[in-house]
């Protein structure tokens, strides 16, 4: 087995378990909440029908009360740390930018990459720990989660391996673990995940457009 070989194989598999965790949530439906289905049983115990929007705002708020936010929160956050971490891949082309500003912003993004992606696990693993005591698994959600917590498990090893064994498959496999994170993540978080993205975007596209306007006005002048 040639060195490429093995360092691929570990991402391979775990990606092929995500992708089963993934497609076996998609294909059984998107399962009720044990609080809410417990909450509207007793509303029909006690003679109660409730609306449509009721449910709604009765989605995900049961047993567990603040910790149960908390943790949720605590998920976000990690969620913000791994796009910062992420933002990396863009930002390390620009250590030779026109603009002083972006050199600064690219050699931060440098030393906050690992620390940032380090934390995002951390937290991650708090976030997972929390509601896999706290719910059954193969509750809304649970796999999506647990398959986007391995891709990161993952990507943070393979993260670590690079400084080890330096080799451009590494780096490859690296890379391409953090886009199947972002993939799992959106199947997995929802609206402030959707949030990240687009301030990811924007702040992308907006970076491109300084520096060619800079650019451009250096040429004219």
């Amino acid at each position: 087995m040639n060195q490429k070989v093995k360092t691929y194989l570990p991402a391979v598999i775990v990606v092929l378990i995500a992708a089963a965790l993934l497609i076996y949530q998609a294909t059984t439906g998107k399962q009720m909440p044990d609080d809410l289905k417990q909450k509207m049983q007793d509303a029909a115990n006690n003679g109660q029908k409730l609306t449509i929007e009721q449910m709604k705002e009765m989605r995900g708020k049961g047993e567990g009360g603040g910790w149960k936010d908390w943790m949720t929160q605590v998920g976000n956050v990690s969620i913000f740390f791994g796009a910062v971490s992420f933002w990396w891949f863009r930002f390390r082309r620009k250590l030779k930018s026109p603009l002083p500003w972006v050199k600064k912003a690219a050699k931060y993004l440098y030393k906050v990459h690992n620390f940032a992606g380090w934390t995002a696990l951390v937290l991650t693993a708090v976030h997972a720990a929390y509601f896999l005591y706290t719910k059954k698994l193969g509750d809304r959600d649970q796999l999506s989660g647990i398959a986007a917590g391995l891709i990161l498990l993952t990507l943070a090893g393979y993260g670590y391996v690079i400084r080890k064994f330096k080799n451009k498959w590494t780096r490859q496999v690296h890379k391409l673990m953090s886009f199947a994170w972002l993939i799992a993540l959106a199947l997995h978080a929802g609206g402030f995940f959707g949030a990240c993205v687009g301030v990811t975007i924007g702040l992308w596209i907006l970076l491109e457009i300084v520096e060619r306007q800079t650019i451009a006005k250096k040429q004219v002048a």
